[in-house]
């Protein structure tokens, strides 16, 4: 019976490798780390006692291993090392750790144990590092440059084992996905930032759009089944030490190829044929000149991090480099295996990809994620969408100011937020009273969130609301004079250490509101202020989101009396929407209805006049002003619940 040793083995490569060892009928032993066990459960429980778990770490001298398990490697036929760090935004420290430390504490116990048998080594091709062409199964050392510290990992434990005095061979993947029927998958990583920028995409566009498109290089990706089974089939084999086998497609699709199999699947807009690339031929050195363009990296760095993709993952690819497959394909080619087209598992992929692995479905993880350790300023706190925002932020570990007129207000929620284990300091201060804003900031800055959320509106048409000229003075002072005079405390830290700035808006801002003329008004000039914010600032990390809510059941909408019935969002909703937008880097943020009438506003606004003017008169204070619309009163009130304005 064969006896094979694996480390790594819960992994995703690793997994389906005992998997594999175990259908050929033979004795596997794992190494575990010790505090694992509980979090293997379902990968252990399936294979019982066919795997004989070893405890220890390769991050430990002689991998942690008991003197017996260390000895009984002399008897081992096959050594599997899969373990290793990848996480492409994990710290370099933690990938020399396991992969190359690792890989040197395992070599220096096999070498010291007798072990006669054959070590496995999964690599990776990220080892070619920045090569330009194509690279060689047996390749290794052709001057190539390490653009990221996974790479460069990589390749010094490639290093170590084939330098080393044991019969090896090893094995380098491209970027593993999940199982082609299944579509199964630990974490999204690689490729799987692609699947989010089509998710964001899907839920902007109708499919039917036809998206500008550019040929760009192939993405090398492979089913983790087609990887576990190809090692278990080499393996396997005599004659084979002392060679590389690249477990790549051999014919990957150019990358519009592969966006459009997975935006086929996700039902999102597709790329079209690539116009520039037809331009750009006929210019020799263009390409050249434009990647050196230092905009069009901004714009790619930018668009790159609104779709979640991090830098580090762009750091990561290399698109000059093709994998020569001349050793994998003559050890497979009497074993049926094969790495299947993209258009055969696509699809399993991404059905997985949404039901498990959407960062969305998880809003509470994704919160904590964001904006745990964080500073977060939050003005009209004491009640409201500014009371339901502080409580979020609060449970998802940031540090919140709480800003309000009512001290006694802010004091309940400072202490309802540290009773539930939270952190809040308490900041009463009158937004219209300059020298007192300023000092409060400079209390509380830096911040690394501020939230302008409190607001004054009120209720009446714009032609008494001139009359009364005091109205429009309120309201900019609060609405307007307020949070500008916040930006401009907070904008300096902000430039240097970034921020980001979300001003809580009214979707009036950008649609004719009757009776709401003053308070729309002044939502609009912090709306102008901030969209140019951004476009001053985006380079040195400012970032600012405009929300534009409709009606929210808040003290402020309930004071005028005449919405009870009126379908509104619950202040938790409104926050939810307005942090989702946050973390998506949203500029703007409206319900899908609002950007509907906010696109009728800019295309036919006389005609968005006459049926606001219409509903004016239909929805009057004193309706005997207006006695001509009693019966289309009657009639509306029939289909419509509460007011339309």
């Amino acid at each position: 019976m064969t006896r094979s040793f694996v480390t790594g083995a819960t992994g995703l490569i690793g997994r389906h490798l005992v998997d594999r060892l175990l259908a050929r009928g033979g004795a596997v032993s794992i190494l575990l780390r010790p505090g694992s066990r509980a979090s293997r459960r379902g990968a252990l429980e399936r294979w019982g006692e066919r795997v004989e778990v070893w405890p220890g770490d390769v991050t430990e001298p002689g991998l942690g291993l008991s003197d017996a398990h260390a000895a009984a490697l002399a008897d081992i036929d096959h050594v599997f090392h899969v373990a290793g760090y990848y996480d492409l935004e994990g710290a370099p420290a933690q990938m020399e750790a396991v992969n190359v430390e690792g890989t040197r504490r395992l070599l220096a116990l096999l070498e010291g144990r007798g072990f006669a048998g054959v070590l496995h080594h999964v690599s990776s091709v990220a080892v070619a590092g920045t090569h330009d062409g194509a690279f060689g199964e047996d390749m290794l050392d052709e001057g190539q440059g390490f653009a990221h510290p996974y790479h460069r990992s990589k390749h010094a434990s490639e290093t170590l084992v084939r330098s080393s005095t044991l019969r090896w061979r090893v094995y380098r993947p491209s970027a593993v996905v999940g199982h082609s029927k299944t579509g199964q998958m630990d974490r999204i990583d690689g490729p799987y930032f692609l699947f989010r920028a089509i998710h964001a995409l899907r839920n902007a566009l109708p499919p039917w759009v036809t998206l500008p498109g550019f040929e760009g290089p192939a993405l090398n990706m492979v089913p983790v089944d087609f990887v576990a089974d190809a090692i278990a089939a080499i393996a396997s084999q005599p004659g084979l030490d002392a060679r590389g086998f690249h477990l790549v497609d051999p014919a990957p699709p150019g990358f519009r190829q592969t966006f459009n199999l997975i935006a086929d699947a996700a039902g999102a807009p597709k790329l079209g044929k690539a116009r520039l690339g037809k331009l750009t031929r006929m210019l020799p050195g263009a390409n050249h000149v434009i990647a050196q363009l230092e905009s069009l990296r901004f714009m790619r760095r930018e668009l790159a991090a609104d779709f979640g993709v991090p830098a580090s993952v762009r750091a990561a690819a290399n698109p000059d480099v093709t994998y020569e497959t001349t050793n994998v394909e003559a050890a497979l080619a009497s074993t049926g295996i094969r790495c299947p087209p993209q258009s055969a598992y696509v699809e399993a992929l991404w059905d997985y990809y949404l039901r498990n692995l959407d960062p969305k479905r998880d809003r509470k993880k994704r919160y904590a994620a964001a904006f745990a350790g964080k500073r977060a300023l939050v003005t009209g706190a004491s009640s409201g969408i500014g009371r339901a925002m502080a409580l979020t932020l609060a449970e998802a570990g940031a540090h919140v100011v709480l800003v309000a007129r009512r001290r006694a207000e802010l004091e309940q929620l400072r202490d309802e937020i540290e009773t539930a284990g939270g952190e809040a300091t308490v900041a009463p201060a009158d937004l219209t009273d300059h020298a007192a804003v300023d000092a409060m900031m400079a209390r509380a800055l830096p911040v690394d969130l501020l939230i302008n959320n409190a607001g004054k509106s009120i209720r009446r048409p714009l032609a008494e609301s001139l009359e009364r000229f005091h109205d429009l003075e309120r309201v900019m002072q609060i609405n307007f004079f307020a949070p500008a005079r916040l930006i401009r405390s907070a904008l300096p830290s902000m430039r240097e250490r970034g921020g980001h700035i979300v001003n809580v808006l009214s979707a009036g801002a950008h649609f004719p509101s009757p009776r709401f003329g003053a308070y729309t008004a002044s939502k609009a000039a912090l709306s102008q202020l901030g969209d140019v914010l951004a476009a001053e600032h985006l380079h040195e990390n400012v970032r600012v989101t405009n929300a534009y809510l409709h009606w929210v059941r808040t003290p402020m909408m309930d004071a005028t009396g005449k919405y009870e019935d009126t379908r509104a969002m619950t202040p938790e909703e409104a926050t939810a929407m307005v942090l989702d937008g946050v973390l998506d880097r949203k500029q703007h943020v409206a319900r899908g209805t609002d950007v509907r009438r906010f696109a009728l506003a800019r295309i036919h606004p006389s005609g968005l006049a006459r049926i606001l003017n219409v509903l004016y008169r239909i929805y009057a204070d004193d309706p005997a002003t207006h006695p001509e619309l009693e019966l289309d009163r009657q009639v509306l009130k029939r289909f419509v619940r509460g007011r339309l304005l």
